[in-house]
């Protein structure tokens, strides 16, 4: 886990309005859960959150952020149709 970004092995597209963006890593997720997430707050973004967040500090793999933060997406109905593989 020495890659500071927490790069995900395969990305996850979300669309948004103002287009559709590939998500590569667990910093690029979490900057997205935080700022620029189209629906308010619900159990899944929190935990892809700190899923994240704890990719970001070494104690997790990315995979386990990707998987969080697919589920978000999800729920959010974000993810684009090629993005959801677990």
């Amino acid at each position: 886990m020495n890659d500071s970004n927490g790069a995900f092995a395969e990305p996850v597209t979300v669309a948004l309005p103002s287009g559709e963006v590939e998500v590569t890593s667990a910093r690029q997720a979490a900057e997205m859960l935080l700022y620029h997430w189209p629906v308010g707050e619900t159990a899944k973004r929190i935990q892809a959150r700190m899923a994240c967040m704890r990719v970001l500090g070494g104690t997790t793999a990315p995979d386990v952020a990707r998987s969080a933060f697919l589920g978000a997406a999800l729920e959010a109905d974000i993810v684009a149709a090629d993005s959801t593989t677990p």
